[in-house]
């Protein structure tokens, strides 16, 4: 891979170089298997409701420079009485690509309709780890966006997901986000994370104490109908939607600091 410079831009008293290390530009057919791994399983249960699934044909190029993540209504795939379930696309580095540190961006376009939510984060392998500190493993969740409203999060998780899980987020109001393509940003050094949107800085932390681990990329597509997730204070609720709703991504690049 040929290597570029990138001037952060980020900081005029501080200014930092970065070299290109990892990118998808996604221009080809189809979707690089030496870059990305396609999950399909059931991602999203509920006992109560239908299910939110990860199927491997809802990421996809569309022969115009952009992956493509898809949410579908589509046909109970389970046993359970469901009337139907959702299904929506994911793609991640996992096995292929991982970095500690470094500048990770996404240019993209936010979805259009209700009932789902997406992703770029990055994971460590050993974010189960519980010794009550982040430093040995962060889920680091660069944003999270929604098709029906301008909010973004953005959030840290460490020490597993069962009682010892903890997190730290912020929750911002952005006008007009929703349209067109903008760019996410994360810096993750080894003293703190800054988090940017169209290069301006929304949020800095050092919570969980900063991972000094490795991590691999993720962009996904979430939908999920337990309550919290189908309410008007996370992504409301999918049925009132007219699907299928994509998702596009122009480009996922990873720099290290030089």
């Amino acid at each position: 891979m040929a290597m570029a410079i990138l001037n952060s831009g980020c900081s005029k008293e501080d200014p930092k170089e970065y070299v290109l290390t990892w990118s998808d530009e996604f221009s080809g057919g189809t979707i690089d298997p030496n870059k990305w791994d396609k999950p399909e399983y059931n991602r999203r249960i509920n006992d109560e409701g239908p299910d939110g699934w990860w199927l491997r044909e809802d990421s996809y190029l569309d022969g115009d420079g952009n992956l493509v993540i898809r949410a579908r209504k589509i046909e109970n795939r389970n046993d359970d009485n469901d009337p139907y379930d959702y299904s929506t696309g994911a793609i991640r580095s996992k096995g292929k690509f991982q970095q500690q540190f470094g500048k990770f961006e996404i240019r993209c376009q936010l979805p259009d309709q209700v009932g789902w939510w997406v992703a770029f984060w990055l994971m460590s392998p050993s974010v189960g780890n519980v010794d009550n500190s982040g430093e040995d493993g962060t889920e680091i969740d660069i944003f999270e966006g929604f098709g029906w409203t301008d909010n973004l999060n953005f959030a840290l998780h460490w020490d597993g997901y069962g009682d010892d899980h903890k997190s730290e987020g912020i929750q911002r109001n952005i006008d007009g986000i929703s349209e067109g393509f903008h760019t996410f940003t994360l810096e993750w050094t080894e003293n703190e994370y800054v988090f940017y949107v169209d290069s301006i800085e929304m949020w800095r932390t050092r919570a969980g104490g900063v991972s000094k681990v490795p991590a691999y990329v993720k962009v996904t597509g979430e939908l999920w109908t337990v309550d919290w997730a189908i309410s008007e204070d996370w992504a409301n609720d999918p049925e009132t939607a007219e699907y299928p709703d994509y998702f596009l991504v122009d480009y996922v690049r990873v720099y290290q600091l030089q």
